[in-house]
């Protein structure tokens, strides 16, 4: 052949190939919404992990910690009303059910527990569950969330800094994060210029802080400067299958380009162990299109689409904890099994998850990863809310044949679930003042995506 392929490319074109489907414009269309096949099973793929079992376990010479694969991600904790949590709610959280989940976590090897001040009541909540328990059996991560409106000061990190230790009822943290860390300016203006970097480094010598390292959510070219600057014991970025060659999607507009296999393989290069955060996106990768769904049971029937997305990530050998923001003992319950006697990808399988992606961004979804920093919103207009909505109907939604049943009971679908939302939290609420645009931290337009919304409800 004079023509070169990659191994991607060959591996796309046995995968429709075996899927049986038409080349050309048509095939992303015929994995919209398959029949019967697609309907979930009535019982879940997975097993309970057995009683007295334990997640694996990584151990990092590096900081001379032995983690569990599987960290809880405390930003989506249950609530009394019912859901999750999430950055900067009020809903209150739900005690004995963070108990019980904190519990079993705990029991079956769970040993990395992340929350932070901006997460509502989540420090609060975690901090009762876990003082139950001895604390030699279990390692609490917490942040430096000084990203609210004004200068942050030094009296105002060491304040936050104060109170999450008085909240975790806790002595010291065993691992610190700068929060949301986006550029060189952001890392400037919050730590440097206040002096804040230079005390959480005193606390860090005192015993005070275990661990220092810092989330991020910037841009291919800003992640190198912010390693550079000091040797960090571990760094946590965005990453899923889905992100893994191209997070940009929704930076709306922005030149700047992101991916997790650049962030990833940049930390593995410089030794600095990585934490995930979004494994599933959210949420999004666990409620995929039916079609899409399909796909990945045809190729792994004992693997629901979350636990897919999670082994993607557990399989990268440079991950040390994979953390997920769980919020039902359902979902910790699943997850723990997964871990359990994990078995990771090979190559191929992770070659396949690649190509998974592709069929779930052709679906058109919006990257909303419902972290809620976006809101409130001036105008009242629930954002995450509005996109989730979007995003359970989106292939239908951007499919140009209007003639297919499944296309028009999707659109319907949608309609119904848009139009029992509160007039005044919908989409056609938003005033386009831009003011969530610098609190995204996946750089979404959306003002852009609500008049997107705003459109198709109204052609519909």
């Amino acid at each position: 052949m004079d023509e070169k392929i990659t191994r991607r490319e060959a591996l796309k074109g046995l995968f429709f190939a075996g899927m049986g489907l038409a080349a050309g414009a048509p095939l992303m269309k015929s994995l919209g919404t398959p029949a019967a096949a697609a309907t979930l099973p009535a019982e879940a793929p997975w097993k309970e992990a057995p009683e007295g079992s334990k997640i694996d376990t990584r151990t990092w010479d590096k900081m001379g910690e032995t983690l569990g694969m599987l960290g809880l991600g405390c930003m989506r904790l249950p609530t009394l009303g019912g859901g999750g949590g999430g950055f900067g709610r009020r809903q209150a959280l739900d005690q004995e059910a963070v108990n019980a989940m904190v519990d079993y976590a705990i029991a079956h090897g769970v040993n990395y527990f992340d929350t932070a001040p901006a997460y509502g009541e989540s420090e609060v909540v975690t901090g009762k569950a876990l003082s139950r328990h001895p604390r030699s059996s279990y390692k609490i991560a917490t942040k430096i969330s000084n990203m609210g409106g004004g200068r942050p000061t030094l009296a105002a990190g060491k304040e936050m800094f104060e109170t999450s230790l008085k909240n975790l009822q806790v002595d010291y943290v065993d691992f610190l994060l700068l929060h949301n860390l986006q550029d060189m300016a952001g890392y400037n203006s919050r730590f440097k210029e206040n002096g804040l970097f230079e005390w959480l480094l005193q606390q860090k010598k005192a015993g005070r802080i275990k661990h220092l390292g810092f989330s991020f959510h910037g841009s291919n070219e800003d992640l190198p400067g912010l390693v550079d600057l000091y040797d960090w014991d571990f760094v946590q970025i965005q990453l899923n299958y889905a992100d893994w060659k191209d997070m940009s999607a929704g930076w709306g507009g922005n030149s700047k380009t992101t991916s997790s296999e650049f962030l990833y393989n940049h930390l593995v290069s410089k030794g600095i162990p990585v934490l995930v955060m979004e494994p599933v996106k959210g949420g999004a990768l666990a409620s995929v299109s039916d079609g899409v769904a399909a796909v990945m049971r045809e190729r792994h029937p004992d693997l629901t689409p979350a636990a897919n997305a999670l082994s993607f990530v557990g399989s990268l050998p440079g991950v040390m904890v994979t953390l997920s923001g769980m919020s039902n003992m359902e979902q910790l319950k699943e997850n723990v099994s997964l871990f359990t006697d994990f078995k990771p990808f090979d190559q191929k399988e992770m070659d396949f998850m690649l190509t998974v992606a592709d069929l779930y961004k052709s679906k058109g979804q919006i990257p909303c990863t419902a972290c809620k920093y976006c809101m409130p919103c001036p105008a009242g207009v629930d954002i995450p809310g509005n996109f989730k909505i979007f995003n359970t109907a989106s292939d239908a939604l951007t499919d140009a044949d209007t003639s297919r049943k499944d296309v028009a009971d999707k659109r319907k679908a949608f309609l119904k679930l848009y139009n029992e939302q509160e007039a005044g939290i919908r989409a056609d609420a938003c005033i386009g003042c831009n003011a969530c645009l610098p609190k995204c931290p996946q750089h979404i337009s959306i003002p852009t995506h609500m008049q997107r919304i705003k459109d198709i409800v109204a052609r519909l």
